[in-house]
């Protein structure tokens, strides 16, 4: 159950429940550290897309056609076009709905309808349950005529997790998540594009941040950008040799198939895809990457230099090139690019990663920043403006129950070992702030789960400050 509840509170979530005609919305959550899924299988067939089997039950039709695309994982374009309204594909593009199904099925086996929680006209509140116990609570509605296409849809935990006695202020959330392991954390405010402390704890050195090191390659993206290399519609061709392992979902696309840059960024931020990752990586060359670094802020940047992929980072930890390790943790800047030569031939099919269940070197093969490091980035994206901002807030980490900020910027990290949080918010007020913090144990898995919504705790404490 709890893999399960971290893909849909902290790693995915689609929305859009609205009236016939009503704006529909979207809100995807993504937390680094699940794998992808096996997307092999056709469309789901109990109802064809854009039909419906049962006239006098159109909505009865629809949620079982939803709980059979969970079980298979797999939707044609066309078919997604024929069964949601124009209004939710405007908000809910294909390439960010289909990654949100793989997910949900890759966890559950054997999803089936279960209770009716609310239901009225075309809309209802119904529970999805697997097989295996996870379950998913859905707000579908649909229109009131044939075909009867799916016009809104919210996906949320069936079972939210929730914290045992939520720290009441920052001090105590604090103390709690420095229980768990080392902590590095400040809480900031924003003031004229300026970092200044609130709280904070640990030794302020640079601090493993896994995943969340990708706000530095989204900065060299739109660096480039900027200084018109290519464009945020440049189409990137997907190579067989750039694929990584998950997390992310562009790993299963066939060699051949483009996506814009916008859209594998987009899949970088809101999946943690390290496929996307990578292409960005060769895209814009690792020497841009590492420029990045220092225009943006970094204080140290020579602890990421020379730039690993997400490929080569996991190489170094698992698999042939493992045994390498050492003589990477120990080597020069020349000599960890000669390791970097040496294991270029490295595929995924060539890392076992289910031995990844125990930390491997995360203090000290993996990319290293400060809370201020990762607050300046997160600042200086934030006013390149859009797509950037967008790119940003496709992810907000955790919901915002509250309702307590005008926006929400996020990415997050994290590997057996390493749970890094970091969010840009805004208040309602116009006040910013940056919540940025790295828990680290090389000894055994964190609880991630629970380090995350301690992180969280910090965040909606701000919206009070």
């Amino acid at each position: 159950m709890r893999r399960l509840l971290t893909i849909l509170l902290t790693l995915v979530l689609v929305a859009g429940c609205a009236d016939n005609g009503a704006d529909t919305t979207t809100s995807t959550t993504v937390t680094p550290g699940t794998s992808a899924p096996d997307t092999t299988g056709a469309p789901p067939t109990s109802a064809a897309p854009g039909t419906t089997s049962g006239e006098e039950a159109p909505l009865d039709t629809r949620v079982a056609w939803l709980a059979e695309l969970f079980n298979l994982g797999a939707l044609e374009e066309s078919d997604y076009q024929a069964t949601f309204t124009q209004e939710f594909i405007d908000a809910v593009p294909y390439p960010d709905f289909l990654p949100i199904v793989q997910q949900i099925s890759a966890v559950g086996q054997g999803w089936s309808v279960g209770e009716f929680e609310s239901r009225e006209g075309n809309e209802a509140t119904v529970l999805l349950e697997s097989a295996d116990g996870q379950s998913v609570r859905a707000l579908i509605s649909i229109e009131g005529d044939v075909p009867h296409r799916i016009s809104g849809l919210l996906l949320q935990p069936g079972e939210p997790p929730t914290l045992e006695d939520p720290p009441k202020d920052l001090e105590s959330a604090v103390t709690r998540l420095d229980g768990m392991g080392a902590l590095e954390l400040t809480v900031m405010e924003v003031e004229g594009g300026q970092c200044e402390p609130i709280t904070t704890a640990g030794s302020g050195e640079p601090a493993p941040v896994a995943s969340a090191i990708k706000l530095f390659v989204l900065a060299a993206v739109a660096d480039a950008v900027e200084a018109g290399e290519f464009d945020w519609d440049t189409d990137i061709t997907i190579q067989e040799d750039l694929k990584s392992v998950p997390t992310g979902v562009l790993q299963k696309e066939e060699e051949g198939v483009t996506f814009s840059v916008r859209e594998v960024a987009e899949t970088m931020i809101a999946f943690s895809d390290n496929t996307g990752t990578d292409h960005l990586i060769d895209l814009v060359g690792r020497e841009a990457v590492e420029q990045a670094l220092i225009d943006h802020g970094m204080e140290d940047p020579g602890r990421n230099i020379p730039f690993m992929n997400t490929m080569e980072l996991t190489a170094l930890k698992l698999g042939p090139a493992s045994g390498l390790a050492t003589q990477w943790i120990d080597a020069d800047e020349a000599g960890r690019r000669s390791i970097l030569e040496q294991i270029s031939d490295i595929t995924p099919a060539d890392i076992p990663l289910a031995e990844f269940g125990e930390p491997k070197h995360p203090d000290s093969i993996e990319w290293f920043a400060t809370p201020a490091d990762m607050c300046r980035v997160l600042v200086d994206l934030w006013e390149m403006g859009e797509p950037v901002t967008q790119i940003l807030t496709i992810n907000p980490g955790l919901p915002d129950e509250a309702a307590a900020f005008e926006s929400i910027a996020f990415k997050g990290g994290s590997e057996p070992g390493v749970v890094s949080m970091n969010w840009l918010v805004e208040r309602t007020d116009g006040r910013q702030f940056v919540i940025a913090g790295s828990l680290v144990d090389p000894e055994q898995p964190l609880d991630e789960l629970e380090a995350s919504l301690l992180f969280g705790a910090l965040r909606d404490l701000v919206a009070d400050l």
